[in-house]
């Protein structure tokens, strides 16, 4: 008899040793989880700025390609006014040259005049050299005049032409300052894209080995409950369809998606979007296993449906249920909310099925 008790409670303490390793493993299991939750959410928040930064190369770089065209189109402007002005620089000149010739004709005409007139005042005539030199005279005063429009002309064409000169001047150091502005940005952005993709191969190493993690661990778990000597699972709920935790939209399915840059999120159960504080309510009847505040999933509860099936429940504002407490289908258990990695009021669910995640959609009544 005393052996037959032995046996029993060796039979009993094993038991109860599995019973405490297959806790301590999926909680291990949620541990790994949520880190892969979390690298999964970075990688996504890497891509999504490697998105953004690429796009802002793509924007610069057509800036650039403007600025520089400005910058081509100022030095040809600027070119051809500095020829302008070289032509014009001549023509005065050439005009002062021609003023300085034409006052030193005059003077040399006016000298002739008087050394005339002085030889013909005595005789009281009115020669005809006289006439000549006083036409020939008031002919050069006329070219001097014309001369001298000119000359002014060209002064106005001069200082029109300096001051389009210094606007276009000033126009192109702004436009190649801007270009070199263009061209630091570019380059400190393509540094960045260049981190983000060293970063983006990372996570995704990361992610990978997680998900290598977790699987060997749900092997494990799988081994340790079919050791255990738990009753076999029968995968039979209370009735055909489990309950629905809560009524809202779904605004993440189960599963893989990939997005931008190749980066792929996982997830293992649903998000339902709900306001805070919705009763959330128990799929199924079970024992509650796990009810606690656990990383990424905020406040998390589990119930064991002693079919197979375990339900979680996270990101909830208040648990009602504690561990070891036994709900029934349609209980209120918890309260949504937004806590852990939640970035919205919500209700994360998975179904697992001997402790690997589930679509829970097709079991929904």
């Amino acid at each position: 008899m005393s052996k037959k008790l032995i046996l029993i409670f060796l039979l009993i303490c094993g038991i109860a040793l599995y019973a405490d390793e297959i806790d301590d493993k999926m909680r291990e299991l949620q541990r790994l989880q949520t880190e892969l939750e979390n690298a999964e959410k970075k990688a996504a928040q890497t891509a999504e700025q490697k998105k953004k930064a690429e796009s802002e190369i793509q924007r610069t770089s057509s800036l650039k390609r403007i600025t520089d065209q400005n910058v081509k189109k100022y030095r040809m402007q600027e070119r051809e006014l500095r020829d302008s002005l070289s032509v014009v620089q001549q023509r005065l000149q050439l005009a002062s040259d021609r003023l300085d010739n034409l006052h030193l004709a005059q003077n040399q005409e006016l000298n002739v005049l008087l050394r005339v007139d002085r030889s013909y005042k005595s005789q009281a005539l009115n020669h005809r050299d006289h006439r000549y030199l006083k036409h020939l005279i008031e002919q050069n005063r006329r070219s001097i005049d014309i001369v001298e429009g000119f000359k002014v002309s060209l002064e106005h064409s001069k200082d029109s032409t300096s001051r389009e000169a210094a606007l276009v001047n000033r126009d192109l150091r702004n436009e190649n300052r801007k270009s070199k502005d263009y061209n630091k940005k570019i380059s400190n952005l393509n540094q960045q894209t260049r981190k983000l993709t060293k970063e983006e191969k990372a996570l995704q190493s990361q992610i990978s080995q997680l998900r290598k993690d977790a699987a060997a661990l749900e092997t494990l778990i799988s081994r340790l409950m079919e050791d255990s000597g738990r009753t076999p699972s029968s995968y039979q709920f209370t009735k055909i369809k489990i309950a629905w935790p809560v009524e809202g939209k779904i605004i993440r399915n189960f599963g893989q998606e990939t997005r931008s840059y190749g980066t792929s999120v996982v997830s293992n159960g649903i998000d339902i979007a709900v306001r805070e504080g919705t009763n959330v309510v128990a799929v199924d009847d079970g024992e509650v296993i796990f009810s606690d505040r656990y990383g990424g999933q905020g406040k998390l509860l589990i119930i064991d449906h002693k079919n197979g099936f375990f339900s979680l429940y996270a990101y909830n504002s208040d648990l009602l249920a504690a561990r070891g407490a036994t709900v029934k289908r349609g209980q209120v258990i918890a309260k949504s909310g937004m806590t852990g990695s939640a970035s919205e009021a919500s209700l994360h669910f998975e179904l697992r099925k001997d402790g690997k995640a589930i679509n829970p959609v097709p079991y929904f009544e």
